[in-house]
């Protein structure tokens, strides 16, 4: 066994101490303090770490979404779908096409997480359709309102779930986990760097009514119950 491996070992057994629910948080932080240090001092990954120990780390893959687009507003569904993606650890890539042809995003992320998004980004929009259609009628003549009102919704819909999901990545509850998903993170953008280069940055126009109004309907959206999968043995759910 070379000096790397055995080390890679090392960070191993440190994570697994850092995700065991039954050991003394003290002792968790304290592992995941000693990995984060091995991981830097000898730029070995959370993955390859993993690897080490028999673990092989989840996939990153990609999947297309098609929004709705015949009113125009498709972009403002993918924005929805970027800001609620990145709430999950994923990303999307826009694909945009002219009314009324569906607009289509690129979601990329952990292989179970991806699954999970395009159950519950339907199920998001959904709700933001519907919750727009009730808004003051005289709110819904306003130009930019739809688009306004689903970037706000989209807005809050994320930071819920990333409440919920804060306990499972941060490093002062899950410390192991925290490790994991930040490798993950630099595997998603090498994904991204690989299969589409460098991309625009989107800017998207909306107004303080509209957004006001979506972040007010979002706080009763069901956003089901995003989970973290930090291994590819074991979800960490909420």
């Amino acid at each position: 066994m070379t000096n790397r491996t055995k080390i890679a070992a090392r960070i191993a057994a440190c994570l697994a101490i850092a995700q065991d629910e039954a050991a003394p948080l003290g002792e968790r932080e304290a592992a995941a303090a000693k990995a984060a240090e091995l991981i830097g001092r000898h730029g070995i990954t959370a993955d390859q770490a993993a690897a080490a120990r028999g673990d092989a780390p989840e996939g990153i893959n990609c999947a297309p979404v098609a929004l709705l687009n015949t009113d125009g507003h498709g972009e403002a569904r993918a924005v929805l779908a970027g800001d609620v993606a990145r709430a999950m650890g994923c990303r999307v890539i826009l694909k945009p096409v002219p009314a009324p042809r569906p607009y289509t995003v690129i979601v990329v992320g952990a292989t179970s997480d991806v699954h999970h998004l395009r159950q519950l980004l339907p199920l998001i929009l959904a709700q933001a359709q519907t919750a727009a259609a009730s808004a003051d009628a005289e709110q819904r003549r306003a130009r930019d309102f739809l688009s306004s009102f689903l970037s706000g919704y989209g807005d809050t819909v994320a930071a819920r779930i990333s409440a919920r999901r804060r306990p499972l990545t941060d490093p002062t509850t899950n410390p192991g986990a925290a490790l994991i998903l930040a490798d993950r993170a630099k595997r998603i953008d090498a994904f991204i760097a690989e299969r589409f280069g460098d991309l625009d940055k989107h800017t998207h126009r909306t107004t303080k009514d509209g957004r006001t109004a979506g972040r007010a309907a979002a706080r009763l959206a069901d956003v089901g119950a995003p989970g973290v999968n930090a291994t590819s043995r074991r979800a960490l759910s909420t």
